[in-house]
């Protein structure tokens, strides 16, 4: 997942609940026996009282603004809720890449797919995990491979480089492909069942 959508969400969701739980101790603090309880300077609302009464709320609609601003208000955040939403549901793997010609484009996750299940048949390679980002002129590629025990890690290099990289490459062609490669050995150890 996205990192800056992970703060986003982590940020939206921090702030609400800092706000119901403000709301809700509050409400729970000043009514009934809790209330007598509370120092003096606790802001507490008068016996009977509402948030906003009949005259006041008259009174605000008698302003030309009020109306027009409640609705452009209401509409701005359900418009900020329906876009957060939307990007809730977008996922990486249908994201395009351009090919060479015009028209043509390629999924991500399906040429990340085929990199991977060519990486995985070079010699020395237990696992391989590739994930490419679209970006507009130009692509990454995160590739993972867990290797062999006894795998010699510079000759797993160089067949991937010139093996399924290159032929990304040239998938991709005219826009560049930088790739980062990050390599990790399989235990010796057999798992255990438990």
């Amino acid at each position: 997942m996205n990192p800056m959508r992970n703060a986003v969400n982590r940020t939206l969701l921090a702030s609400t609940g800092a706000a119901l739980l403000a709301g809700g101790g509050w409400l729970a603090l000043t009514g009934g026996a809790a209330a007598e309880r509370l120092p003096g300077w606790w802001p507490a609302p008068d016996a009977g009282t509402v948030l906003l009464d009949r005259a006041g709320l008259a009174g605000l609609r008698g302003h030309g603004w009020w109306t027009p601003a409640v609705v452009a208000g209401t509409v701005c955040a359900l418009l900020l809720c329906l876009a957060w939403f939307l990007t809730q549901l977008r996922r990486g793997g249908g994201r395009r890449l351009p090919l060479a010609g015009p028209p043509l484009t390629l999924r991500s996750r399906a040429l990340g797919d085929a990199v991977a299940r060519r990486a995985e048949a070079t010699p020395g390679v237990d696992r391989a995990h590739v994930h490419l980002p679209a970006g507009k002129k130009r692509s990454r590629a995160r590739v993972r491979l867990v290797l062999e025990p006894g795998a010699a890690p510079g000759f797993v290099l160089e067949q991937l480089a010139h093996g399924p990289l290159d032929e990304a490459r040239a998938a991709l062609a005219p826009h560049p492909l930088e790739t980062r490669v990050r390599m990790g050995v399989r235990s010796r150890r057999e798992r255990r069942a438990r």
